[in-house]
């Protein structure tokens, strides 16, 4: 009887165990579809000013005035949640004159 108990205890570890990996495994997957769902969307948010790159309209675009809207919201498609998409503009370095555009994706991460 005693060793029916053993090995039983036994199993019991070595399954929780495997369950604890599964779980991590899980956590891990939705963690990298949420970055790469975050990509995709700064990608989508980088197109529109893909266009304002002109030179025969620089000087009447948002991208060459510096007044591009600083945000938008919305809801990311299959990830049941809302996110923000802060834009910075870094106007003309000195050296370079390379205006900068960069998106910042903010959402909450689904509980593990």
């Amino acid at each position: 009887m005693l060793e029916i108990l053993i090995s039983t205890l036994i199993l019991a570890l070595l399954m929780l165990g495997l369950g604890n990996i599964f779980v991590a495994g899980k956590r891990l997957i939705l963690h990298s579809r949420s970055r790469m769902t975050g990509g995709e969307l700064g990608k989508y948010f980088l197109d529109d000013f893909q266009m304002l790159v002109r030179q025969d309209t620089w000087s009447t675009n948002c991208l060459g005035l510096g007044n591009c809207p600083p945000e938008q919201k919305g809801t990311a498609d299959g990830l049941d949640r809302d996110y923000t998409a802060n834009y910075t503009i870094n106007n003309g370095q000195p050296i370079t004159n390379v205006n900068r555009v960069k998106v910042d994706i903010i959402w909450n991460e689904p509980p593990p």
